[in-house]
């Protein structure tokens, strides 16, 4: 699966809104646009955090069950692919630092000598 982004809405000083458009290229069927999903994300102080919207909560929920064991069934297997997809696609996001680029307090911050 293929995850592209379609719209970044920022909805609060630390928030953001991801509209993203998923992709399959083994499903024949699937044509740009039938599968668009939104994802939030927060840049807080402690730590970074998404919070899935529409179809893509169950989707987020069933990958977390079980990130290393994909589910048998055909339904949700496609619900655990897009979670899985979606999830590299955030982490990816935090990890650039583009969007939310808050790392937290340093921890040993070297002490500035005059």
């Amino acid at each position: 699966m293929m995850v592209r982004l379609r719209a970044i809405t920022k909805t609060s000083p630390a928030d953001y809104r991801l509209t993203l458009e998923v992709l399959d290229p083994e499903r024949q069927p699937w044509e740009p646009g039938d599968c668009v999903v939104r994802v939030d994300l927060h840049d807080g102080p402690a730590r970074h955090a998404s919070t899935p919207r529409g179809p893509l909560k169950p989707a987020f929920e069933l990958y977390s069950l079980s990130p290393k064991e994909p589910p048998v069934g055909t339904e949700s297997r496609l619900l655990w692919d897009m979670g899985q997809a979606v999830h590299r696609y955030v982490e990816r996001v935090f990890d650039a630092g583009i969007l939310c680029p808050f790392q937290g307090a340093p921890e040993d911050a070297p002490e500035r000598s005059e």
